[in-house]
């Protein structure tokens, strides 16, 4: 019998394929790809933000587009924490020609006025607060009242007023221009001490919660 020695040479497993990355190497790795991941996440949000904010301020640059005043964009930048209705703060002050009795508005509506200014900041006190009172219009039927919070007051007691109906800025007062949308009609009722007066529900055209960017007409 005649036995053959078959040879067979011993084979690295580096001659035929890259180098395997140790187990450390990809788990840094790994850290890195979801570092990476989360900033590229942080700016597609950051992106988004900027087109929303972007889209709210050209609606107010439409708002003021066509207006014979001039006006200044400014940003909220706080709140009156224990009275979350009455007032807020802006990032624009009498450096940038703010001063006191100034209209505040966006988009939607009328919002407030200035009462309080700094160099850099300025404090509005909003419509929503009873203590700022605007003279205003019935827009449909004419009829002029007092609108304070969400009150309509002094309206003619034989005024025919429909729910839905806008009510609008006077113009009278020397503060507020006239025009602006103030909220629309909910409903009327006769005041029940005088029985002269109907007094007016309205509801307000500014989502006061949502607020960020505000316009101020500064002439």
């Amino acid at each position: 019998m005649i036995f053959v020695q078959l040879s067979t040479p011993f084979v690295k497993l580096g001659d035929y394929i890259p180098m395997v990355k140790s187990r450390r190497e990809l788990d840094q790795q790994n850290r890195e790809l979801r570092t990476e991941n989360e900033v590229l996440r942080q700016q597609v949000r950051a992106l988004g933000e900027a087109g929303h904010e972007n889209l709210r301020l050209t609606q107010k640059l439409n708002l003021t587009g066509h207006a014979s005043f001039k006006t200044v964009g400014a940003r909220v930048i706080g709140r009156d924490a224990g009275n979350w209705w009455k007032s807020l703060q802006i990032d624009r002050g009498s450096n940038d020609g703010l001063r006191e009795n100034l209209p505040v508005l966006d988009a939607d509506g009328l919002i407030g006025k200035v009462v309080k200014v700094t160099r850099g900041e300025a404090r509005v006190l909003l419509i929503a607060d009873t203590s700022c009172k605007v003279s205003a219009l019935l827009q449909d039927s004419r009829e002029p009242g007092v609108v304070a919070g969400t009150q309509m007051t002094y309206v003619d007691r034989n005024a025919k007023i429909k729910p839905g109906e806008n009510v609008i800025t006077s113009g009278l007062g020397g503060i507020f221009p006239k025009g602006i949308l103030i909220g629309t009609v909910v409903k009327a009722q006769l005041n029940p001490q005088t029985g002269m007066y109907q007094d007016v529900e309205i509801k307000p055209a500014v989502d006061f919660r949502r607020l960020e960017e505000v316009v101020v007409i500064l002439e």
